[in-house]
């Protein structure tokens, strides 16, 4: 099974397995028309459409692993824990990058799985958060599962706001500092009409992170750099990388990140994932 990757608004057409991926290692422009295709041709089975489509048909043995990706339909975090409860194996992937239109990923649907079963070769996922100070604990109301009411008592939006300032960063920097569940799984914050919103599930007790500037493109770099490795790391990353990643595998930056932490998969963002096939 080939693995190949575009560039969002560019078809997948013929592609078997694969999403649009908001520009690539060595092609950072995403408006630029690019496809790109993982070294290593792997077997196992395919899995197109919609969440329920792709539950009803998981195998019936766990494979070695899972590759997740997703079309933006929403529900992405039931949907992940869902396949990670019944599959007990490692899951990595991303939601696909979209530029003007819903997600672009092979076959449509809300969902492709691509569940590995190749003995010729040694699976392993990883996951990283280049988050590393955990600033302080937060205690969430939430309005609904993606937006928050108000962070230890004060009105989100405040909160947020204030805790960037005293960082000195820049009102549109969402990046930097982030708060995360207790896997260490990042949320991706960002204001809309007055309330902020979060790009994955929330729980009411999370922690408050921040990714050190000095750190990023040494920590990002080092990721990603794998020959054997094909990496799913966020788009929100890339836009805070001070110069451009270099490596000899795939390297892909998506909307959302799926992780696997202690045994367990779940959806995030800001966020590193890789499949290393060795």
């Amino acid at each position: 099974m080939k693995l190949s990757f575009v560039t969002p608004r560019q078809p997948l057409d013929g592609i078997e397995f694969g999403a649009a991926s908001f520009g690539m290692v060595g092609c950072e422009d995403p408006t630029a028309a690019n496809l790109r295709t993982f070294a290593k041709d792997l077997r196992g089975t395919v899995i197109h459409g919609s969440y329920r489509h792709c539950l009803e048909n998981l195998p019936k043995k766990a494979p070695q692993a899972i590759i997740a990706l997703l079309g933006n339909a929403g529900g992405e975090n039931a949907f992940i824990g869902e396949v990670s409860r019944r599959m007990g194996c490692p899951i990595t992937g991303g939601a696909a990058a979209f530029e003007d239109r819903m997600g672009l990923i092979a076959g449509g649907g809300e969902a492709s799985l691509f569940c590995i079963d190749d003995d010729r070769y040694e699976i392993a996922v990883s996951c990283r958060n280049i988050h590393t100070e955990v600033l302080e604990q937060c205690v969430l109301e939430l309005e609904d599962a993606r937006t928050i009411r108000t962070v230890n008592g004060e009105d989100a939006v405040a909160w947020y706001n204030q805790k960037r300032a005293q960082l000195d960063l820049a009102p549109d920097d969402f990046e930097h500092l982030t708060i995360s569940d207790e896997d260490g799984i990042n949320a991706h914050m960002s204001i809309a009409n007055g309330k902020l919103i979060s790009g994955r599930d929330l729980h009411t007790r999370m922690l408050l992170r921040y990714a050190n500037p000095n750190d990023v493109q040494k920590q990002m770099q080092a990721f990603y750099e794998d020959a054997d490795s094909l990496v799913f790391g966020c788009a929100g990353l890339k836009k805070i990388l001070p110069a451009p990643l270099h490596t000899d595998g795939l390297g892909l930056f998506m909307f959302g990140e799926v992780c696997t932490v202690n045994g367990k998969a779940d959806f995030g963002n800001l966020m590193l994932s890789k499949l290393t096939v060795r």
